[in-house]
């Protein structure tokens, strides 16, 4: 008769023969989320939690002495915010208000801050290790466009709105200046 020892390590050898394996450790892509948007002939896109949100082109309230790329002022909710054409505000013409253009909303501290784009591309989904430096900013985008997401069919650039909108030029609104 074996003892009791035996025959629990007999149990364990039957146990362990007939058991399936645990399933492979698959490491997990990380992804994080855009807003994909389109500026004249360019892409980019910014992160998720720089936007407030995305809205169609409303009647605006013309600021005067104000310089040429800033737009107005709507109001969102009761709140004033100021709108700033963003091919303006980079010295390249101005976005075409049509069907597709939009407003993106951003927070700048305690207040909002509108941008026009040509259209809204939507939410798009990149893995984290997608990133690379972008190697050719242009002069006016070197401060908030340090990254660009590379897919193979197309490449963002990143736009850093928090950069973008602390930027000298975006608070130097006055054509007095």
């Amino acid at each position: 008769m074996p003892t009791p020892f035996a025959h629990l390590k007999s149990l364990e050898t039957l146990a362990l023969k007939q058991s399936v394996g645990l399933p492979q450790r698959e490491e997990i892509a990380q992804y994080w989320t855009a807003l994909a948007y389109r500026i004249g002939d360019e892409t980019f896109v910014s992160p998720l939690e720089q936007v407030i949100e995305v809205l169609p082109v409303p009647e605006m309230i013309r600021l005067p002495l104000a310089q040429p790329w800033v737009l107005g002022v709507i109001s969102r909710r009761g709140e004033l915010t100021p709108v700033y054409d963003f091919m303006g505000l980079l010295g390249r013409g101005n976005v075409a208000v049509d069907g597709r253009a939009r407003l993106i909303v951003a927070r700048l501290g305690s207040w909002s801050l509108a941008l026009l784009v040509s259209e809204s591309l939507g939410l798009r989904h990149f893995q984290v290790d997608a990133r690379r430096a972008f190697e050719e900013p242009a002069t006016e985008l070197k401060e908030c466009v340090m990254e660009e997401v590379v897919e193979p069919w197309r490449s963002w650039k990143i736009l850093d709105l928090q950069r973008l909108l602390h930027g000298e030029a975006v608070l130097a609104v006055s054509a007095l200046a």
